[in-house]
């Protein structure tokens, strides 16, 4: 996954494969993309990042995936969750979230998302980066919702602020036992 507007030092080390969810400029960054990529780096993206990217003329290996849709790339693979929550993020627009399988191990990334069926259908997830920010995402309630039904191992909340931080306290008073939450540093 890449954050938009990463620093030059935390791009020195070039990517194998960048998965995009979405076209917002909090999620997507031509700029950063130029900084992480090489010649042989995978992009897998939406079709509205596609045409971003087509747009700035940046023609690296991109592969357009649609929810639903699943992929192989060596010992990767990749399959597309719908990820939709508001009026913002519309299951129109058809974004994703991602499950990325290595070797049995199971990550889930959600995009900016609500709850959803398709997510309530996941199962073997051992970490999952779930996304935080009412009313936009998922709310501190849903997110312990989410988790209830399919069970991460490990949950490490993503897209929250410091000002939001009671939420994520919520989160880490509520989750179940069976389900470790990390909470990363913010810089």
């Amino acid at each position: 996954m890449i954050p938009a507007n990463l620093s030059e030092e935390s791009t020195k080390k070039k990517a194998d494969i960048i998965l995009l969810t979405h076209s917002h400029d909090d999620h997507f960054s031509i700029e950063t993309l130029k900084n992480l990529v090489k010649p042989t780096t995978i992009i897998v993206c939406p079709s509205d990042c596609e045409e971003s990217l087509i747009g700035e003329n940046f023609e690296f290996n991109i592969y357009v995936i649609k929810s639903g849709e699943n992929i192989k790339l060596n010992r990767v693979k990749i399959e597309a969750i719908p990820a939709y929550s508001s009026s913002v993020h519309p299951s129109s627009a058809g974004w994703v979230d991602y499950v990325i399988e290595i070797n049995g191990f199971r990550i889930y990334h959600s995009g900016d998302t609500g709850f959803t069926p398709e997510m309530s259908a996941l199962t073997n997830v051992d970490i999952a980066f779930v996304t935080v920010r009412e009313p936009y995402m998922m709310s501190p309630k849903e997110v312990i919702q989410s988790i209830n039904v399919f069970k991460p191992k490990i949950l490490i909340p993503i897209h929250w602020i410091e000002e939001e931080k009671n939420n994520i306290d919520y989160i880490i008073k509520n989750a179940p036992e069976s389900t470790k939450v990390i909470i990363l540093e913010l810089k």
